[in-house]
């Protein structure tokens, strides 16, 4: 498992991927909490404060967590949903796992090894916007609460654990990148459609882990809401990693 792991990481410094996460992490992490602290300017820039049909009050260190943490689900998902879908079906689509798979590896610690790694680097450079954003706020803003960000961080990352897991699962179903890309983007449509419900049975799905952080930003989380917004995401995940798998065990790879 630890050469697998030392191969997919030396796969992954040698493309673009290595930088394409920390240095997307560090323009959101900048470009947020200005965008939050100068958007009256912005607008009366573009539009003309005489055009401006209201006035808009001062911004806050909210608007600067609310601007992250959206460019975070808008912008930052999509490069993991097309960058993942695309290291776990890259070997499948180029046929080259039965040439991979003759040597002494198991496929269970083939996929596993691809999870881990990708999702290290994730983490890292989640951890690297972190502490980016968390100084510029604290610049802009005079306040930050790290610790509500850093409790933030973690469950978007399980958020992102909860998304690759899906990529894992297609790659297992689907024989070609785009079917894969398009199921695990349309089960994230599907995901954010749930968020529009707010009934005890929907209240803890995986997308709704922003509205978790939110409130733990704003103090208003309960401890046992932090609970399941937790195990519910950890469930879905095992459940495609388990089913996901099981498939690609039972996959017949030709040469």
């Amino acid at each position: 498992m630890k050469t697998l792991i030392k191969y997919d990481f030396f796969y992954l410094k040698r493309t673009a991927k290595f930088i394409i996460f920390p240095a997307l992490a560090f323009l959101l992490a900048v470009i947020s909490p200005l965008t939050a602290k100068y958007m009256n300017q912005i607008l009366e820039f573009a539009l003309g404060s005489e055009d401006l049909p209201m006035t808009f009050p001062d911004p806050t260190v909210m608007d600067s967590y609310t601007q992250y943490l959206g460019n975070l689900y808008e912008m930052f998902i999509l490069v993991v949903i097309f960058v993942s879908v695309g290291i776990f079906v890259r070997d499948k689509a180029k046929v080259l796992i039965p040439l991979i798979l003759t040597k002494p590896i198991s496929r269970t610690k083939y996929l596993l090894s691809k999870y881990i790694t990708f999702n290290i680097l994730v983490f890292i450079s989640l951890i690297i916007g972190y502490l980016v954003f968390s100084y510029y706020t604290f610049i802009l803003f005079d306040e930050v609460d790290m610790l509500g960000m850093f409790y933030g961080t973690l469950l978007y990352m399980l958020y992102v654990l909860f998304i690759t897991s899906i990529a894992l699962f297609a790659s297992a179903v689907f024989d070609t990148y785009i079917l894969a890309m398009f199921f695990t983007f349309g089960i994230y449509i599907i995901i954010n459609i749930f968020n529009i419900f707010k009934s005890t049975l929907f209240q803890y799905f995986p997308g709704r882990i922003i509205n978790a952080i939110t409130e733990i930003l704003v103090g208003t989380i309960d401890a046992g809401d932090v609970v399941f917004y937790i195990l519910v995401p950890v469930i879905f995940i095992a459940a495609f990693m388990v089913v996901g798998i099981k498939l690609f065990l039972a996959y017949d790879f030709k040469a």
